[in-house]
């Protein structure tokens, strides 16, 4: 759906613009630079962070039916932040990537959907959730996870695999946050049911709240997935006494 609205969107831009004689007030680029090269390059921008025209250019109707943008002016502040974003873009591509030692060829170019990936505020997940976790509790995280993953799934906007939320839970965990870790945990368990590494950390975090059952089964779960039994089968026979 977001695609699909991002596809219209650049079609709107293209008769916008199209509908101007000339691009005015060009900062960043040339300033004869023709419509038919700034319209592909608007139309990567908006790919790239999810915005679309009124995003950066002023919309004195605010409607955002592009019939009112006024393309020259520098009224909407995220415009400034645009072309400081762009130049810095280019200053990466043309004069810090070049010195990369055994930079490869054809070289890998920095775009901006490189760090925003569609997305406006370019946060990785762990960081989207860690700021949720600690402003509102790793209850809301959890559903902040669901709603994004629902949203934008295997899209690229944010990295759903195990691992990066594994991060996050045990970061939680070294700020003394064991709770909330072990709800991060569970949540990854339930869309990662084959990891061994989510169980045997939730039976760790279940033993430091002394809920022993819980690390029992964890510690269970795990070893019936495939953790190494040399570091899992000691703390499930201490647990059952037979240690």
């Amino acid at each position: 759906m977001q695609r699909v609205s991002l596809l219209l969107a650049s079609a709107l831009i293209v008769t916008a613009v199209s509908a101007q004689r000339a691009p005015q007030n060009l900062q960043v680029f040339p300033k004869d630079t023709p419509r038919s090269e700034l319209i592909p390059m608007m139309r990567d921008f908006s790919f790239g962070t999810g915005f679309r025209c009124e995003g950066c250019h002023y919309d004195a109707g605010g409607e955002g039916n592009f019939r009112d943008i006024d393309f020259a002016s520098d009224a909407n502040p995220r415009k400034e932040k645009a072309r400081f974003m762009i130049r810095m873009t280019r200053n990466l591509n043309e004069f810090i990537l070049p010195m990369t030692p055994n930079r490869g060829d054809p070289p890998v170019q920095i775009t901006c959907k490189t760090c925003h990936r569609g997305q406006a505020k370019p946060l990785l997940l762990g960081q989207d959730l860690l700021m949720t976790a600690h402003e509102a509790g790793a209850d809301s995280a959890a559903s902040r996870y669901r709603f994004l993953r629902d949203r934008y799934g295997m899209s690229g906007a944010y990295d759903f695999g195990e691992w990066e939320t594994n991060e996050l839970a045990a970061e939680l965990a070294e700020e003394g946050r064991t709770a909330d870790a072990i709800v991060i945990y569970e949540l990854n368990a339930e869309f990662h049911p084959e990891s061994a590494t989510i169980q045997g950390s939730l039976g760790q975090l279940y033993e430091e709240i002394g809920d022993l059952d819980a690390a029992l089964r964890a510690y269970e779960k795990a070893l019936e997935l495939g953790a190494p039994a040399r570091l899992i089968q000691p703390r499930i026979d201490e647990l059952k006494g037979e240690g």
